[in-house]
């Protein structure tokens, strides 16, 4: 079936099992420092959860339009944090 949309023309390179386990590695380590930092305390309402990958996310669109590659990586690192803690 063909398909309509114009990300069917994108190559999209495949990522390894190596690069999987950095990114793994990468939130673990970015979860802990958050937990030593702010403690383990628990978001208290959906509406905490919402904020806060919203503000996360706002830095990302800032990071994306900068050009930044190391800071779009620390954002999608902070959305990580933050969805897990949610």
């Amino acid at each position: 079936m063909p398909q309509n949309d114009k990300t069917s023309d994108i190559h999209r390179p495949l990522i390894t099992a190596e690069e999987v386990n950095r990114g793994i590695t990468a939130l673990s380590v970015k979860l802990a420092k958050r937990l030593n930092e702010k403690g383990a305390g628990a978001f208290v309402s959906r509406h905490e959860i919402l904020g806060t990958i919203a503000e996360e996310y706002d830095e990302l669109i800032e990071a994306v339009r900068a050009g930044s590659l190391d800071d779009v990586a620390r954002e999608l690192l902070d959305i990580g944090v933050g969805s897990v803690f949610g």
